[in-house]
């Protein structure tokens, strides 16, 4: 195998090994999101109020967005 060969097939290998870690990221901030969403509705529910959206929640979900986009480019990182 030629140099660039075993190159392409470390990075291919590392693209693969960083989107596998990047979906355990996924999930954590998947969890949470579901976590802030139920405090958010109880915090309402103490308040009698109409169920309220927390900043965190907000960007819980930004970086959900995020990391479901960097997962995908090193899976396709992964296949070449």
């Amino acid at each position: 195998m030629s140099g660039e060969g075993r190159q392409r097939a470390r990075t291919s290998l590392e693209a693969g090994d960083l989107a596998r870690e990047m979906e355990r990221v996924n999930r954590a901030l998947a969890n949470a999101g579901v976590l802030l969403a139920g405090l958010d509705q109880a915090d309402s529910a103490r308040a009698l109020r109409d169920p309220s959206y927390s900043p965190l929640r907000t960007l819980i979900e930004q970086a959900t967005t995020s990391a479901a986009q960097v997962t995908e480019y090193l899976r396709a990182q992964a296949r070449t």
